[in-house]
Formats: structure tokens, sequence, C-alpha cells
């Protein structure tokens, strides 16, 4: 920036003859200054850092260190301060300083970029392991409460007493606690509901679902359930936090709708949200390792040429998706 300022201020300084020293003359150098570092911190310093951090890349040391020889040879070629060679010289050289801060700018955004679809495929590769490990669980859990069940019949024929009836109440209960699944049609989705539903239940939240599983047919298994995986934990968590128990409730919604499918997920949830490119923006304090959640959702969706929009009212949460049925 000051090496660019220098260089209008230069050019500025051919075109007008030498300075008389002036106020008029200081009054405008100094604007020629001030002018350059705000067009250069509006345009380029202040998107650099993130998070109060400033990264860049190995890879572009090479280039700059290019640059920067190539404005230091220009400025040994200036030789002659009224030549019209030595003017292209400065305004080249202003020219490689604009350069070389659009350089940083766009290879940090890359960066950024290249860090969250790394973070977000780490995330639908976990999901995906989750879901194998989820569905044998749930299936070894069925089969074994199915069982039960009718052990606990069989013995029921046996012997009668209070206390033993009571005992096999109790027990029949918390089986049964395991074997209610949600039945969508849908595999993956019976196995989220099941998973989501346990921790629902046992943390005190009213979860309501109205779902037709089949309209999400044309969707590959582990996609539903990262995709519905996702919006189920950012629900829960935001849930989890309320004190009022009548709040605690999530209400999901799948229905098809002509040749598109609607998704939409609802949740109370505390504080303001903030959003940052249509998304909101993760509240925990690890930035760096959180809110890949949502950006994981956004790209399945576009997998899928579909779209997902969230909105905020009145401490409601809702998040929606439409999807182009295959």
């Amino acid at each position: 920036m000051q090496h660019a300022a220098y260089e209008c201020y230069m050019v500025y300084h051919m075109f007008t003859g030498p300075l008389d020293g002036t106020f008029a003359d200081g009054l405008i150098t100094t604007l020629i200054y001030v002018s350059i570092y705000a067009a250069f911190y509006s345009m380029f310093a202040r998107k650099l850092p993130s998070d109060g951090r400033y990264r860049t890349s190995r890879n572009d040391l090479f280039p700059m260190a290019c640059i920067l020889l190539f404005i230091w040879v220009l400025s040994i070629l200036e030789h002659d301060a009224n030549s019209l060679r030595d003017v292209v010289y400065h305004i080249s050289d202003a020219l490689c300083c604009y350069y070389i801060m659009w350089t940083q700018l766009n290879g940090h955004a890359k960066m950024r970029l290249k860090e969250e679809l790394d973070g977000v495929k780490y995330t639908l590769m976990q999901q995906e392991k989750q879901y194998r490990i989820t569905q044998e669980t749930i299936d070894i859990i069925n089969r074994k409460c199915h069982d039960l069940k009718h052990q606990i019949r069989a013995l029921r024929e046996m012997r009668e007493s209070p206390e033993r009836d009571e005992y096999f109440n109790e027990t029949e209960q918390a089986i049964m606690i395991y074997d209610t699944a949600v039945k969508t049609g849908n595999r993956a989705l019976d196995i989220v509901f099941m998973e989501k539903g346990l921790f629902c239940r046992s943390h005190g939240i009213q979860l309501t679902c109205m779902a037709d599983g089949t309209a999400l047919d044309f969707m590959r298994m582990e996609d539903i359930y990262a995709l519905f995986g996702n919006a189920m934990d950012n629900a829960i968590r935001a849930v989890s936090e309320l004190k009022d128990p009548a709040k605690r409730v999530i209400n999901v919604i799948i229905r098809g709708q002509g040749d598109l499918v609607m998704i939409q997920v609802q949740n109370y949830h505390q504080g303001h949200l903030k959003f940052r490119s249509g998304l909101p923006v993760t509240t925990q304090r690890d930035k760096d390792k959180h809110g890949f959640g949502m950006k994981s959702m956004l790209h399945t969706a576009e997998q899928y040429g579909g779209t997902l929009s969230v909105s905020d009212d009145a401490g409601i949460f809702s998040l929606q998706l439409l999807l182009p049925k295959r």
C-alpha cells in the first residue's frame, strides 16, 4: 500500500513539477496517500483476515517474490524524472503493487473455499460411516427387542404374582421404547428418526413428524442420513439450551408437491442468529471446526438440483428444502 501510494505521488509530482512546500502541496500529498490507503484497505486489507487472523500459503511465496523482484528492477531503471518512460515505470510499479494485493486476496478466498470444501467432504464421509454403524446397531436392537417381547409374553403364562406382573410391565415398557419406530417408508429416514427420537425422548424433547419417506426414494441412503442427521442435530442442540420445557419441540414435515419434495424442520431457539451468505453462522466457539453441517446440507441440496433456505422469525428457526424429483 505504501509503495503504491508513493508511486502515485511520484506520478503527480512529475506532471505538476517540483513541490514548493506550500500548504496546498502538502494537502494534495496527504490526500493522495489517504485516498490510496483507503482504497487498498476497502478492496483488500479488511477482507484478508479471517476471524482476526491472516493465513497464507507457501505456494503464494514464489510468485509474490517474482513480482517484488520485477518491481525492484523497475525502480532501478528509473533515472530521468521528467521522461515519459519514467512515468510508465512508476505507473507499472503501482499496478504491480495492486496486483500483489489482488493475488493475495484471490489466493486467500480460494484457500477458505478449499478448507470449507474439505470440511464438508470430511463431514459427509464421517456421516456415511456413522450411517452404516447406526443401521447395524438398530437392526440388532430391533431383533433383540422382538425376541424379548415374545419371551416376556411366554413367561407371563407361568406363575402369577403382583410383583412378577409389575416387573414384567416395567421391562416391557422399557423395551417398547426401542421397539417403537417411525415408519416413513424410507429405510434411511427411519434410522435417523429412531436414533434421534431415542435421544429426544430421554432428554425431554418432543419430536413431531409428518413424513412421507417414499418421496425421497430418488436419494442415496447416505445422503438422506447426512441431510436429516445434520438438520436434527442442529435442532436438538438449539432446543436443548431452552429452559422452558414447552418450547423444547421439533417439528419435521416431508411431503411431495407435484414434481418437488418439500422438507421443513422447525424448532424454537434462544438468542439472535447471525447470517452470512444466507446461512446462519455457527454459535460454537471453535468456528474452524464447526459450522460445516449447514454447508453440508446446502451441498446435498445443490447436488440434487434443489434449494435450501433458512429463516428466523420470533424465536422460531425454520429450515426448508425443495428438491426436484428424479
